[in-house]
């Protein structure tokens, strides 16, 4: 791998090929450190964070695309993007199960415990298959061949690159554009908006925290609103997958009580957390 820049000399007339190395080297650490945890820790935290990781470097590739070879960009976003989606099963299942189902079912309901044993055993057969992903060597070989690939370009630039800066303000600008007109539909209540608006505030955010020592103040300042937005609409996100999840089981006999209760639970609360989401759209919405 190329040397990085430490952070105190990131600025903004760097080349901003030069300094794509650095940009994503702690999300590539914390891919490989993760990756390890993942298999032999059930902690949630380990595989939010492998997933977390994901998702930032796509934003990254995102940003950059224009400056990389043609379909690069596209094709390490797909390869990322694949590994998130194949592990992301246990990672919907620990949140249904342990926020979820603790929120709506009661311990001491008859069936609680038989139909809680049943989501272990279809959260723990998630997990394995997941690990099977992440313990390929394929998986190892796809890391290697990124950042080899990242390297490469960083290391054959041009002799006139652009500005890590000027990159940075036009990709925070695309990006603000994006979310601008996806804010101007979510205030509907549509749950395909909201949930595109969510995928949008991501990206906006990382690239916000990716490029915040080449940004002003105000950019900076915007992390906390988007934070706040991506938390309400992630709360949405999480009953609206809930339910998509415990619906597809059939409701057997022994825990069908259980089953109904948390049904009722997770329709009743994809309302609520709604009316929240839409409401936080519109404060963010709001001109200052």
């Amino acid at each position: 791998m190329v040397s990085c820049l430490a952070s105190s000399e990131l600025h903004r007339g760097a080349h901003a090929l030069t300094v794509l190395p650095h940009l994503l080297s702690s999300d590539v650490a914390t891919l490989e450190h993760c990756s390890s945890d993942y298999l032999v820790s059930n902690d949630p935290e380990v595989g939010h964070e492998l997933r977390v990781a994901l998702r930032r470097l796509r934003a990254l590739l995102w940003a950059y695309q224009a400056l990389l070879p043609e379909g690069l960009a596209n094709h390490w976003r797909q390869q990322l993007g694949d590994i998130a989606n194949r592990i992301g099963a246990p990672r919907n299942w620990d949140v249904i199960i342990d926020t979820l189902l603790r929120a709506a079912v009661p311990s001491s309901h008859p069936s609680a415990l038989i139909f809680l044993e049943a989501l272990d055993g279809i959260r723990h057969n998630a997990r394995e298959e997941s690990r099977m992903v992440v313990s390929s060597p394929t998986h190892a070989q796809l890391l290697s061949a990124f950042m080899a690939a990242i390297d490469h370009v960083a290391g054959a630039q041009p002799e006139q690159s652009r500005s890590v800066g000027e990159l940075a303000r036009g990709r925070v600008k695309a990006a603000s554009r994006r979310l601008d007109k996806l804010l101007t539909r979510a205030g509907d209540g549509s749950l395909a908006v909201l949930h595109q608006t969510r995928i949008q505030i991501k990206r906006l955010r990382y690239l916000l925290e990716y490029f915040s020592p080449v940004l002003k103040k105000a950019d900076r300042k915007r992390i906390v609103g988007l934070a706040q937005l991506q938390g309400a609409l992630g709360a949405l996100n999480d009953v609206v997958v809930g339910s998509a999840y415990i619906s597809a089981l059939p409701a057997l006999a022994e825990y069908a009580p259980a089953h109904e209760l948390f049904m009722r639970w997770l329709k009743k609360e994809k309302k609520v957390r709604r009316r929240k989401a839409v409401r936080a759209v519109k404060e963010l919405s709001r001109p200052r």
